[in-house]
């Protein structure tokens, strides 16, 4: 549908509605647009009279009106990020070196703030909890894979051992990758939220 083939009255009002709704968001003021265009064309017919479709329009309201019952009011906006987001996310990064206690703060401090969605917050919480300090200490029990000893035996009964240098295994580099996964994820989780709360 097009406004060339709506009553002149009704693409006039589609073209207010339009200028009106420059401060939705993208996708909900093109829905908004199709929705009354669309009821607009049923409504009023090309050929109708002028003082018809003034009727159809008086009934739907301004579009001013229309407008600012889909803007969202300020309180159900986020809140813009500030200090206490900043601390959530470095505790959610960092706070797991603070004998675990200062992951769970930065954990408080994320469901406590408005900056995020649940969705966010859900991702904060479940993506390596204890942020980089869990990542660590399963990193390194990754790496720890089993190395080659060497052992030299002396004649007068003892041992002497090494670890064998320079030969990697399967299951080294395998721990090094997931080691690596697992420092970039909290990492990755903090630049997100970061970016979500702005």
């Amino acid at each position: 549908m097009t406004t060339d083939t709506l009553h002149p009255l009704a693409a006039e009002y589609l073209a207010r509605l339009r200028r009106a709704g420059r401060g939705l968001p993208p996708g909900r003021r093109r829905e908004l647009l199709a929705e009354i265009e669309a009821h607009l064309s049923e409504a009023i017919d090309p050929s109708a009279s002028d003082a018809q479709a003034l009727t159809v329009l008086d009934k739907l309201g301004d579009p001013e009106a229309i407008i600012a019952a889909e803007t969202p009011r300020l309180d159900e906006l986020p809140a813009p990020r500030g200090t206490r987001e900043w601390v959530a996310i470095g505790l959610l990064l960092f706070g797991g070196f603070i004998f675990v206690l200062g992951w769970f703060v930065g954990l408080i401090l994320l469901w406590s703030s408005r900056a995020w969605t649940t969705r966010d917050k859900w991702i904060g919480t479940l993506v390596i909890p204890g942020g980089l300090a869990s990542s660590v200490v399963i990193g390194l029990i990754a790496i720890g894979a089993p190395t080659k000893k060497i052992c030299h035996a002396f004649n007068g009964g003892g041992q002497h051992c090494t670890n064998a240098a320079g030969q990697s295994t399967p299951s080294s580099i395998l721990g090094v990758v997931v080691f690596a996964l697992l420092v970039l994820a909290p990492i990755g989780t903090s630049i997100y939220l970061a970016r979500r709360a702005a």
